[in-house]
């Protein structure tokens, strides 16, 4: 099973920090991963040559250490004995660890020294003055880990050098806690349950593992290899050994906050004054568990980890419990807060992107959910018209509500329906049917329900019929398409606009918004994102409309039109001020465009961050299901660079039960990914694209340009099928902007198999801010120059393209690990491995790093299992 751990990427630095002289000090919470930070930086030290003397502290759970057992920290971490008597004892463990450390004073062509001290802030004072005396005698560095406030007489004396820094523990990933929940319960996890998990554990390693390990546990009780399913995922009371260790250290008062700040869940500073002495939220907040966030114009106080709340909240009952819901009642029920407390900054406000806040955030979606609900109904209840039913059955939708449940709203709905002027029937059947083909996949059942308007005096409802009919076609597909008999039918094309509906008057302007939407999407597909934006901004929804989401695909003809860089901002302050509000349904919309515009500027990094935050929120936009499709398939493109094939799996699973054509949206489709993956298993890679290559030749025959470009273009990085991706590269004459002429010519360029050709095609992809595609295509060329033979231009280009990864940074050397094998290497080992290249034997490496010769084996023999060579030869030749 693979290690629940920060990435390799935060262990390097640690260890790069401490090679250029400087100590450490690892800041987090318990289950953080502070301890496996130490242990990979500590093998990592090792291997490179230093002598390591490791101990923990043992304080029995108080901060600074047990005063009444001096010394206990070195006599279990076995680096003393000692006589009796205190003198002798620091003087016998003073001599013990000096001896451990490798001798009292070392000059600076001796071994580096590094002593780790785990739970620093445990540590006793008087093993804290050893290890302080020792690293002063020989200029060791220290690596230690404390939990906030990280504060103490023993860490002070331990980081007392000239130079110190602290690093504060960085959130999981969500694709390595994918991994590993899915390890850990032995099945395939869906993006869905691993983002509950997420928010649960704020994204804290050994919290994670805890959760996810109860609920395989509460499954296997129920029935031994079940499952676990949704209610398994709830508390369990084996939750209280992980929480205990959280609140380690607080005393009473503290805890007492805890309960009653779990009791009112996340409340304004101003509340929270009123319910809990400010002193407390100040020791609270020093030990972490708290976070300040901001939601609409007020800073919020909410718990961290969310477990932590939910954990307070199953102690509600006992005596504790009511006692604190008696005092919160009092106190709110006693006086108002001040007027004017609440105040709307200037400029949108906007939920920090980070995983602890989107964990955070993704609770109070929750809440808000459940309260909108009551709000919505109360309102449609009072006054039935088309906007309040639609808001009705979106909050139902929101709140998951069953799916008779929401049958039954909307006939009761219709029977109850009062339109305003501006309004119409058809929105509301209209919603019906998106919302039976995208969340209950009954496509046929969501075009029988346009039929039965098609025959509607209104014109505004034939129109709007019309419009959610090719919607649908657009993205699942048309289930009146002709059989395939022995060859696929083509389908009907995607080329049909749905006619304007010309509706002069205010009362037409909903449904004429409606209609240019549609005309948009229609656009994009055909690949002209320059008429689809100006049909998309000239269709501006009125202020009243219930939901804004569809404003995100202005960004993406912008992006699609070549100002990349423009559109990923500006859908990043759309998610801001998503998130801001609390509008649940656009969140992930908007979140798309980003994760897209990332992508395909080699961004992989902050991509990486992006989508660990929107997974964490758990906030799907359930009617706009094209751009759930859309990051699924990035989070499994990401999960392959990466090589996390449990991740990619899963996400990949998710994806195909969608089985969306989403022809106007890029990326979106499950045929490349499942190529990939199967490629990533061992499978041939002609054999593996073929199913795909065919979906392309089918989006092809429909005009479906943008699907097929974006996926014919995953797909020549996989295997080049040279006649579709001409036919493909052909679809881009007609296309508009910058980003698919492109993509076209790369696939020309792949098609034709010129190592001049993909050069330039790289260079292009580059100029257009298309760095992911420039990488694939420059990697191609270089792959194809190196098969005519090992001469100059196939070196010189191959070092062109390492200069170009390792100038974007971002990781984007996952797209070629193979052509910049030195950026898999760590310092020390990309040391060697140069010396090496020279044609130093091991000894004499060794002689030269002042190592041992067996510390310099060990280097390279994981040099060329990371670069997959097996003779010192073609070291040279890679580096």
């Amino acid at each position: 099973m693979s290690a629940l751990t920060p990435r390799p990427t935060f262990v390097r630095t640690v260890v790069q920090t401490l090679a250029s002289g400087t100590s450490v000090l690892l800041v987090g919470l318990p289950g953080s991963g502070r301890s496996t930070v130490l242990a990979g930086a500590q093998v990592e030290a090792d291997d490179d040559g230093w002598i390591v003397v490791t101990l923990r502290g043992t304080g029995a759970g108080t901060s600074g250490g047990a005063g009444d057992r001096p010394l206990e920290a070195l006599v279990l971490a076995g680096l003393t004995t000692g006589p009796t008597g205190t003198l002798g004892a620091l003087a016998a463990a003073l001599e013990g660890v000096t001896v451990a450390a490798g001798g009292a004073r070392r000059s600076s062509a001796d071994r580096r020294v590094l002593v780790v001290v785990d739970d620093a802030d445990l540590l006793d004072d008087a093993s804290a003055s050893v290890v302080a005396t020792v690293v002063a005698r020989t200029g060791a560095r220290v690596l230690a880990s404390a939990r906030p406030p990280a504060s103490g007489t023993s860490v002070a004396r331990l980081l007392a050098g000239p130079d110190s820094t602290v690093l504060t523990m960085p959130a999981l990933p969500f694709d390595e806690l994918h991994r590993t929940v899915a390890e850990i319960l032995r099945t395939d996890v869906d993006p869905d349950t691993a983002g509950r998990l997420y928010a649960l554990s704020g994204g804290m390693p050994g919290l994670t593992r805890a959760i996810a390990r109860e609920a395989r546990r509460s499954a296997d009780l129920a029935e031994p290899g079940l499952h676990p399913g949704a209610e398994h995922w709830s508390w369990t009371p084996g939750w209280a050994v992980v929480v205990d260790r959280l609140l380690a250290g607080l005393d009473d008062s503290a805890r007492g906050g805890l309960r009653t700040l779990a009791a009112v869940g996340p409340a304004p500073t101003a509340e929270v004054r009123r319910l809990v002495p400010w002193s407390v939220v100040e020791t609270l907040d020093d030990h972490g568990l708290l976070r300040m966030v901001e939601d609409d114009g007020e800073i919020l106080v909410a718990l961290f980890p969310p477990m932590l709340t939910e954990h307070l909240l199953h102690l509600a009952q006992d005596a504790r419990g009511l006692r604190v819901a008696e005092r919160i009642t009092e106190t709110l029920a006693g006086s108002a807060p001040e007027q004017g407390s609440r105040r709307r900054p200037p400029t949108t406000p906007s939920w920090s992107s980070s995983p602890e806040s989107a964990a955070i955030l993704g609770r109070r979606l929750e809440d808000r959910a459940s309260a909108h609900l009551l709000v919505a109904h109360d309102t449609w209840e009072r006054d039935p018209t088309v906007h309040s039913t639609v808001l009705y059955l979106d909050a139902l939708l929101a709140s998951h509500a069953e799916v008779d449940v929401i049958e039954d709203a909307v006939g009761v709905a219709l029977r109850r329906l009062r339109p305003a002027a501006h309004e119409h029937r058809g929105f509301v059947v209209a919603w019906h049917a998106v919302y039976r083909a995208h969340v209950l996949h009954d496509v046929t059942g969501a075009y029988a329900l346009l039929t039965d308007l098609d025959g509607d005096d209104d014109p505004r409802v034939r129109a709007t019929s019309d419009a959610v009919r090719q919607h649908l076609r657009l993205t699942n597909g048309d289930p009146h398409a002709p059989v395939p008999t022995e060859a696929p039918a083509p389908a009907p094309a995607p080329a049909t606009l749905p006619p304007p509906a010309g509706l002069r008057d205010d009362t037409g302007r909903p449904t004429n918004a409606l209609v240019r939407l549609v005309r948009g999407e229609v656009l994009l597909a055909r690949g002209l994102p320059v008429d689809a934006h100006a049909e998309l901004v000239g269709g501006v929804l009125p202020a009243h409309a219930p939901r804004h989401d569809a404003i995100s695909l202005v960004d993406q003809a912008v992006l699609l039109s070549g100002d990349i860089d423009t559109a990923t901002r500006s859908a990043m302050r759309s998610l801001g001020e998503a998130r801001g509000t609390l509008a649940q349904g656009e969140i992930e919309p908007h979140g798309y465009v980003v994760a897209l515009g990332l992508y395909v500027a080699g961004r992989l990094t902050t991509l990486r961050e992006h989508l660990t935050s929107l997974f964490a929120l758990g906030s799907p936009a359930p009617l706009r299901t094209t751009t759930r499709a859309g990051l699924l398939s990035l989070s499994v493109s990401l999960a392959l660079l990466e090589g996390n094939l449990p991740s990619a799996r899963s996400s990949l699973a998710r994806l195909e039960e969608m089985d969306l054509a989403a022809m106007f949206t890029p990326a979106a489709r499950p045929g490349p990914r499942r190529a990939a993956l199967h490629i990533a298993t061992g499978a041939d890679p002609h054999q593996a694209t073929r199913a795909a290559w065919d979906d392309v030749a089918a989006l092809v025959e429909r005009g479906a340009v943008l699907a097929a470009v974006t996926d014919g273009t995953s797909l020549v990085d996989l295997w080049v099928d040279q006649e579709r991706a001409t036919a493909v590269a052909d679809l881009t004459l007609t296309a508009q902007g910058a980003v698919l002429p492109a993509l076209g010519r790369y696939l020309r360029a792949a098609a034709d198999g010129a190592p001049d050709g993909l050069l330039v095609a790289a260079a292009d992809l580059r100029s257009h801010g298309l760095v992911l595609h420039a990488t694939s295509a420059h990697a191609r060329a270089v792959t194809l120059l190196s098969r005519e033979g090992p001469g100059a231009r196939a070196a010189e280009e191959r070092a062109r393209l390492r200069e170009a990864v390792e100038q974007a940074g971002e990781e984007l050397s996952l797209v070629v690990p193979s052509l910049a094998p030195a950026l898999s290497l760590t310092g020390r080992e990309l040391e060697v491995a140069r010396l090496v290249a020279e044609g130093l034997s091991n000894r004499e490496v060794a002689d030269r790093l002042v190592v041992s010769e067996r510390t310099v084996d060990n280097h390279v023999y994981r040099i060329f299992r990371k670069l997959g060579i097996r003779s010192r030869n073609e070291v040279a030749a890679l580096l």
